[in-house]
């Protein structure tokens, strides 16, 4: 949010001043202090307002948070990312729930819940950025029939289910970017998820699957997935590397890109490197005698390489308008996969019976998965960048403030100083 420059100029000359308790933050709102303010993070949401910025100490958590519905626009930050944990235990199911419109999750870690990390669950606008997630028996970072948010600079480590996961939305008007996913079941999933919605300048590493959009009837938002860019990522070892694993979607293991029954679907500039069966596959979802059908999808300018069976991969019973456009790739299958746009009729046969399937079928014969628990923890992660200092709002700070742009406003005068146009600031 765009600062107003005399507010800017009001805050800067108030820094530092030291009110006790909670301050106003650069948000508006003010700051609450836990542990000193507030003795946990459930007194300080009680206590919150809109615009508040609830700051955690150092410290472990037990988790189990909801920020109900009527506690909107309030931001949770860490003092410092690695040092901020909310510890599940192997006991505790979730570590943050989010039910307010306009919740920010930042600087913080979680790990070893028996289901969630962080999420964000029917709100309108949201924003994660700076959040670890490791050894989760479902999700680590995600919303679910939300809209309008932010998922960026985090990590996700040994999630059973995905490690990221936008889905039931449309339109989402949702980004994911810069996040990191390794040793996840999939690394990022999109269940009926599409419409402004980019996940894109990302790294997907040793996951069973790595980016898998996919159409299915779960009972909220309904199929097909549709309308959904994928761009600029970076996917390695899909399937190469044993991972935990409590979802159906695991029966794509070995898939660095694949949209599952979605239309519509951009896939552009990404690379995709050592999977363990094919590098980019697009096929019909089926389920308990359900088809949806991909059509209108275009996977151009994609590098694409060492893949098991196939770098590129289109599945029989495909429908039309499937594009495969200027990407670099070894094998193909079908072979002439890049001649023209697909026509209804094309596809291969061998891809069809590998991946057209109910996912609980193709889940037969894949080996036992390590427990969640089991894979090893992430390293430290970088520091959300520093908050404009709080503006003290003590009937001495008003002072003193008062003071110092009163003594500034006399050197403009004395020197004749000319103010130059300024750039309005992003917040």
């Amino acid at each position: 949010m765009t600062r107003r420059r005399l507010l800017a100029l009001a805050a800067s000359c108030l820094l530092g001043l030291g009110a006790a308790g909670p301050v106003a933050a650069a948000t508006g709102g003010a700051t609450l202090h836990v542990p000193e303010d507030y003795p946990t993070l459930e007194d300080a949401i009680r206590a919150s307002s809109r615009g508040d910025v609830i700051l955690l100490a150092a410290g472990t958590y037990d988790g189990e948070i909801t920020v109900p519905d009527g506690k909107p626009d309030i931001t949770i930050r860490g003092a410092d990312r690695n040092a901020v944990t909310f510890d599940g235990g192997g006991v505790r199911h979730n570590a943050i729930e989010v039910e307010a419109d306009g919740v920010t999750l930042e600087n913080l870690s979680a790990h070893d819940y028996l289901e969630n990390g962080f999420y964000w669950e029917e709100v309108t606008g949201f924003t994660g950025r700076y959040l670890t997630v490791w050894n989760v028996g479902l999700y680590g970072i995600y919303a679910i029939q939300s809209r309008g948010g932010s998922i960026e600079q985090s990590l996700v480590s040994g999630a059973a289910d995905a490690a990221f996961y936008i889905g039931e939305c449309f339109p989402c008007d949702t980004v994911v970017r810069n996040v990191v996913a390794r040793l996840s079941a999939v690394g990022y999933s999109g269940t009926n998820a599409g419409g402004n919605l980019r996940i894109e300048d990302s790294t997907f590493e040793d996951n069973a699957v790595g980016i898998l959009p996919n159409s299915y009837d779960v009972g909220l938002q309904p199929p097909p997935q549709r309308a959904a860019t994928f761009r600029h990522n970076v996917v390695t070892g899909s399937g190469s590397v044993a991972t935990p694993m409590s979802t159906p979607l695991g029966g794509f293991t070995g898939i660095g890109i694949g949209v599952v029954g979605g239309i519509e679907n951009v896939i552009q500039d990404n690379e995709v490197t050592g999977s363990a069966r094919y590098g980019i596959l697009v096929t019909p979802a089926i389920d308990r005698g359900a088809v949806w059908t991909p059509a209108s999808n275009r996977i151009e300018n994609n590098k694409v390489r060492g893949s098991g069976i196939a770098d590129l991969a289109l599945a029989r019973g495909s429908g039309s308008g499937n594009c495969f456009v200027a990407n670099t790739a070894a094998v193909m299958d079908p072979p002439d996969l890049d001649a023209a746009c697909s026509n209804g009729a094309s596809g291969s046969v061998a891809v069809a019976n590998a991946v057209a399937l109910p996912p609980p079928q193709m889940l037969a014969g894949l080996p036992s998965a390590p427990p969640f628990g089991s894979m090893p923890p992430p390293g430290a992660q970088p520091q959300a960048p520093t908050e404009t200092t709080p503006t003290d709002l003590s009937p001495a700070g008003i002072v003193a403030g008062a003071v110092l742009v009163l003594g500034l406003a006399g050197l403009v005068v004395l020197f004749g100083y000319r103010r130059r146009p300024v750039s309005p600031s992003r917040g």
